[in-house]
């Protein structure tokens, strides 16, 4: 297990300015033990934007010790590389399969780090390049991160040397960054031999049919054989041109050590609407997030866990909101009857009862408004089905249009009324 006697420096890119501060300092004198520390030098500029509200508000002078993750904090796992960085660091570093995350936050490179934060050995921030943007060859990116999720040999060098790179994002599926028009930077998400379904497309069906049913969901293209695989590119939310915005998963402010330990009390969305409150994100987020939990139940996507959820800072409006949903993939294979996350305490399958138990923990005055709300967003949902069906070939178009069918029965009650 790694230990480090030498600091390391966190920066910040900060949200007002968009230039970057040392925030603090890491320290892990002991393996699995580790402390972060406010900046005297943040400090005396005058600096209090807390990098993790729930495990790291703004206290001048403590040394925090982090209790997950082998002894690194929530807000820089956030900044590792998940299943498909970590493939690619273990490749080109020859980590163990065990390697704690502090390995990968030191490995990883600054250039695609989720959030705003970035790592060091020095005590002054970073230069600018920092904010290089990624590839705009979209096919040949496509093509690279197919090669290599097949453990193929390498087709063009610069570009596998540039994703190995840049290897820092999150989430199990290979991807890769690309910078577009207008300073929007994209994650591009190829379609691998593995899979059981046409996955980007369905991806791309998901938060297309989100957001015609009116919620926040991610911008995505769908992009039909690119590279000869199909790919979706999903906007960044993180990102605003150079300026990178902070953000935190569900997992940090849940405590849920996500992958690890199976602590599915803390796997819940009711939970999650309350450390919004506490995070001081205004009231219509607790109620997105309820609507994305019905969307979810009604879509069948059960990929629902703790690092499929975030809160992202607004500098323009000084405070804490929920990310735009992303991730958002029906079960290939079967119809779900439960969520990876609870709808109220104790509870997994999807009902009505389920969803509706903890209702005023999503900021509704009532069980009765929290039911008309529900029932007018499953129309909605319904509605938005016909608005994206056209990118689905006939038997996906049976298969969620008799999954949506089935759950809006569930959801609106009437499955318990037609069986008394």
């Amino acid at each position: 297990m790694l230990s480090i006697s030498k600091p390391i420096y966190i920066y910040l890119q900060r949200p007002d300015s968009g230039e970057w501060v040392t925030v603090g300092r890491y320290k892990a004198d002991k393996p699995g033990e580790g402390f972060f520390k406010y900046a005297p030098s943040y400090i005396d500029a005058g600096l209090a934007w807390a990098i993790d509200p729930r495990n790291l508000a703004f206290l001048p002078g403590m040394d925090v010790p982090a209790p997950r993750y082998q002894g690194l904090h929530d807000v820089l796992r956030d900044a590792c590389p998940d299943a498909w960085g970590q493939a690619l660091l273990r490749r080109e570093h020859n980590l163990p399969e065990e390697a704690p995350p502090l390995q990968y936050l030191l490995k990883a490179g600054n250039i695609d780090r989720w959030g705003a934060l970035a790592v060091g050995s020095g005590a002054k921030p970073p230069d600018a390049k920092v904010n290089t943007p990624g590839l705009p060859q979209l096919s040949e990116v496509v093509e690279e991160l197919a090669a290599l999720a097949e453990r193929r040999p390498t087709i063009r060098a610069k570009i596998r040397a540039r994703l190995v790179q840049t290897a820092s994002v999150g989430g199990a599926r290979p991807k890769a960054t690309v910078a577009g028009d207008n300073g929007q930077f994209w994650l591009v998400k190829p379609e691998i031999a593995t899979d059981v379904a046409n996955i980007p497309l369905l991806e791309h069906v998901a938060q297309q049919w989100g957001a015609a049913s009116g919620l926040n969901f991610a911008t995505t293209v769908f992009h039909p054989a690119t590279g000869g695989r199909n790919a979706v590119r999903v906007l960044r939310f993180d990102r605003t041109g150079r300026q990178r915005h902070m953000c935190v998963s569900a997992a940090s402010l849940l405590q849920a050590e996500y992958p690890g330990l199976l602590q599915t009390d803390r796997w819940s969305y009711p939970r999650l609407a309350e450390e919004l409150r506490l995070a001081g994100a205004p009231v219509e987020d607790r109620i997105e997030l309820f609507g994305r939990m019905m969307f979810n139940a009604v879509c069948g996507n059960d990929d629902d866990h703790v690092r499929n959820h975030a809160i992202v800072y607004n500098a323009d409006e000084r405070r804490w909101r929920l990310a735009p949903a992303f991730d958002v993939v029906p079960n290939p294979v079967e119809t779900p009857v439960r969520l990876h996350m609870q709808l109220s305490q104790g509870r997994f399958d999807i009902s009505r009862v389920a969803a509706l138990a903890d209702a005023h923990r999503f900021g509704f005055a009532s069980v009765t408004e929290a039911a008309t709300y529900l029932d007018d967003l499953l129309a909605r949902i319904t509605a938005g089905f016909d608005e994206v069906a056209h990118w689905l070939d006939q038997d996906w178009k049976n298969v969620l249009h008799e999954r949506l069918s089935r759950n809006v029965v569930v959801l609106s009650g009437r499955q318990e009324l037609n069986g008394r």
